[in-house]
């Protein structure tokens, strides 16, 4: 926060002196030939402290958005890739689970094929069904 600080008076001061110089240059004809030289010239001193207000507070907010939007981009797409990252872990989960299933299904005909056969052709079948096996 000190340093902050620090930038925004040195900006300040810089934009002051910028406001002050071009202000007395615009009305240096006022001052010099004018009867009442205070209003012309408390004119110019208010205004271009405000201006520098303004100049010193739009260049820190500048400055920091553009410090801030690449962070916050970046944030954004770690998110998304650890996002990604557990979506693609769910999906591959659930393809191994519907390929077990598969594989466990795919057992299971060929045995009851097996049992069949076997009934048909009056031929023993002791095979353990998929349940049962190791």
């Amino acid at each position: 926060m000190n340093r902050f600080i620090e930038v925004y008076w040195v900006i300040y001061f810089v934009g002051y002196l910028i406001a002050i110089g071009l202000l007395l240059w615009l009305y240096w004809r006022d001052l010099t030939q004018g009867d009442k030289v205070i209003y012309p010239l408390s004119a110019i001193f208010s205004t271009a402290a405000g201006a520098a207000s303004a100049f010193a507070i739009i260049v820190e907010v500048g400055g920091r958005m553009v410090l801030l939007i690449p962070a916050a981009v970046k944030k954004l797409k770690n998110e998304g890739r650890k996002e990604g990252i557990e979506q693609g872990i769910l999906q591959g989960i659930e393809q191994g689970i519907e390929q077990g299933v598969e594989q466990e299904r795919a057992q299971w005909v060929e045995w009851l094929r097996e049992r069949e056969e076997a009934a048909a052709n009056d031929r023993p079948f002791d095979d353990p069904p998929p349940s049962q096996r190791d």
